[in-house]
């Protein structure tokens, strides 16, 4: 289990999911994937995190800011969640990864 992360470094991460929300799966810190994989469910951080993230690739994915309905964000935490985890699984194992080329804040094709 990670030390728990101080409220200065969850507000750098939150930045990162803001600012770079197209990020790809290959170049989210090792940190994020490890707090993903650490718990049975999102932490209320985790959930900050990827719910940020995804509205913002939503966001570049449209070309405009738009509200996303909760329930939609709610599915995507989860689905992006454990695309994290499983991400950190192949990571510490030296596993390649289908998704590391793809924007980690996506949630298509994670259904």
């Amino acid at each position: 289990m990670p030390e728990p992360m101080d409220a200065k470094a969850q507000a750098q991460y939150l930045q990162m999911a803001e600012e770079q929300s197209d990020i790809l799966c290959a170049q989210v810190p090792d940190i994020i994937l490890e707090f993903a994989s650490a718990e049975a469910e999102p932490t209320p951080f985790m959930e900050e995190f990827f719910a940020t993230g995804y509205a913002g690739w939503m966001n570049l994915k449209h070309g405009r800011r738009i509200n996303l309905p909760q329930d939609l964000i709610d599915r995507a935490i989860l689905v992006l969640w454990n695309r994290a985890g499983l991400l950190y699984t192949d990571r510490i194992t030296g596993k390649e990864n289908a998704d590391s080329d793809k924007p980690f804040f996506s949630d298509e094709g994670l259904y």
